[in-house]
Formats: C-alpha cells, sequence, structure tokens
C-alpha cells in the first residue's frame, strides 16, 4: 500500500446513508449483516470528515436514492427490487436515504444524489468539483467493491487524482474490500491509504 502524503482538495463520501449503515436500514441485512468492521468505519470516516471540515477542505457527499416507485431502479440488483418496493427503500425523500448521523451532515453539506453505482453518472458531481477547482479527491465510503470501486474508477477516468481512504470504507465480506483495494492500487488507478489528518495540509 502507498505511504505517500499528498495533501488533497476534496473528501468524497459515498452512500454513508441509514440504508446501508443503521441496523434499521433497509439495506443493511440485504448487503450482508453487518458490513465487515463497519462500527470501525463509520468511526474513520467521521474522523476524515471532522479533519477535512476543520482544514476547510470541501466535503461532498453523495446518496443513492431513487424517485417514486422506484421507476429509475434499472436492471442491475433485480434481486433487490422487490426488498426495496415492498420497504419503501432507498426512495428519496425517506430516512433511509439520510447521511447517517455520525457524520453530522447537514442542510448546508454539498450533496449529489444518484441512483447507480458511478457517482459521476448522471450527476452533477463533475461539474461541482470542476467548480471548485478539485484535482486531487479523497475516497470514502460504502461499498468497497461496488458503489466506491465504480466512482473512483470514473473519477480516474476524468483525470482526478484519488486516494481512498482504506480504513473509511467497507463491503460485506473482508475479501471484498480487500480485493477491490488491491485492484484500484495495482493498476494506478489510486492510491490506497489509511486516513490521517496530513492528507487535508493546504
Amino acid at each position: 500500500m502507498s505511504t505517500t502524503v499528498a495533501p488533497v482538495d476534496a473528501l468524497l463520501v459515498i452512500d454513508m446513508q441509514n440504508s446501508f449503515c443503521h441496523p434499521d436500514g433497509v439495506m443493511y441485512d440485504a448487503t450482508g449483516a453487518p458490513m465487515f468492521e463497519i462500527g470501525e468505519t463509520v468511526k474513520a470516516t467521521a474522523e476524515a470528515v471532522a479533519a477535512a471540515r476543520a482544514a476547510k477542505v470541501p466535503v461532498v457527499f453523495t446518496r443513492h436514492q431513487y424517485q417514486a416507485g422506484h421507476a429509475d431502479f434499472g436492471p442491475l440488483f433485480p434481486q433487490f427490487c422487490d426488498l426495496l418496493r415492498a420497504q419503501q427503500g432507498l426512495l428519496a425523500g425517506t430516512w433511509d436515504v439520510d447521511v447517517i448521523d455520525e457524520l453530522e451532515f447537514s442542510p448546508h453539506d454539498l450533496v449529489v444524489d444518484k441512483a447507480r453505482l458511478d457517482a459521476f453518472f448522471n450527476t452533477s458531481l463533475d461539474t461541482l468539483l470542476h467548480s471548485m477547482g478539485v484535482t486531487r479527491i479523497a475516497a470514502a465510503g460504502v461499498i468497497t467493491n461496488a458503489c466506491v470501486e465504480t466512482s473512483v474508477r470514473a473519477a480516474a477516468m476524468r483525470d482526478y487524482d484519488v486516494t481512498v481512504l482504506s480504513d473509511c470504507t467497507t463491503s460485506s465480506h473482508e475479501q471484498h474490500r480487500a480485493m477491490s483495494l488491491e485492484c484500484l492500487e495495482a493498476y494506478h488507478i489510486a492510491s490506497v491509504r489509511p486516513f490521517s489528518a496530513d492528507l487535508f495540509a493546504q
């Protein structure tokens, strides 16, 4: 794993929502309850968010959510479709899609809503980052081998320099998390390192 410290311009927190991270969330059990070391992941991510804010580094949250009736769900992950519709999971405007309380999300925070694994697909994320002059991103969130990896790859394809915070991301299985992080770094798609406050040094 890389140990090089390269200060970043923004922290991207991917899908740290009640649905995935809270025991009462609709997707909590469906993705494997609980996700590997989810408590430690939440704590480390909260520390990263607090450090970024203290350093006045922009924090951008993504929320995975769907419109009424899950009309924009699409064909991917059919195994979750019936569950989400039956329990009104990941519906826009509900508690299920809210960012977890531990991250102290507020209405004044930057947020990008998405309906696909890729946080850049059909969203304003690229425009938002470019408008703030961001070229170097630190990424945190869930699920490592799904929305996190897909979004990190999409960022790299748009020429962002990405660092994935290894202790601020997790998956249903430890192996999936490890394999995802290994592939991202092996192909130089992203640097991978644990969070430390010097990442936000200006």
